[in-house]
């Protein structure tokens, strides 16, 4: 009788763990939110990151034409020193 008992309510946990239930399939739908929510997330900061790669480029492009500006404007001052 005792083994037949402990039987039973061994058989009764295995079923009630392999079945799935509602906070089971509460804990994917929540889990599958937060990956779809982190998802977003990276997506929204991968495009931050190439609008401020594009931003930077266009300041460094700035930045070289001033540098070739300057250099030119150093160049003609030397030149014309350099001619009496």
């Amino acid at each position: 009788m005792r083994t037949a008992a402990i039987a039973g309510l061994l058989a009764l946990g295995l079923v009630a763990c392999t079945r799935p239930n509602e906070t089971t399939q509460e804990k994917q739908q929540n889990s599958d939110e937060r990956m779809r929510q982190a998802g977003r997330s990276a997506y929204e900061a991968a495009q931050k990151a190439e609008d401020a790669a594009k931003q930077l480029s266009h300041e460094v492009d700035r930045a070289g034409k001033e540098v070739r500006q300057g250099w030119d404007q150093a160049k003609r001052e030397h030149e014309a020193q350099k001619q009496p």
